[in-house]
């Protein structure tokens, strides 16, 4: 059994793919019905590049999400 070793406790329901675009290194990651791309940074691991990329969508998503129930509380 192959096993995926960029493997992270937060990262279900997210999958990943490692390239170079133009000699540039680059990450991607899909889930949840998105597909958000960035570049790797100097000196950053692959991982510090996957967990950067998701945190950042996850932090927009709560935001989104408490944006929302906060427009619900205010409607009743």
């Amino acid at each position: 059994m192959y096993r995926n070793p960029f493997y992270l406790g937060w990262n279900k329901g997210w999958s990943f793919l490692f390239f170079l675009e133009g000699g540039i290194a680059k990450i991607e990651a899909k889930g949840f019905g998105i597909s958000i791309t960035t570049k790797v940074e100097e000196g950053e691991s692959l991982l510090e590049s996957a967990d950067r990329l998701v945190l950042k969508e996850q932090r927009i998503r709560k935001s989104r999400y408490y944006s929302w129930v906060r427009s619900l509380n205010k409607k009743q």
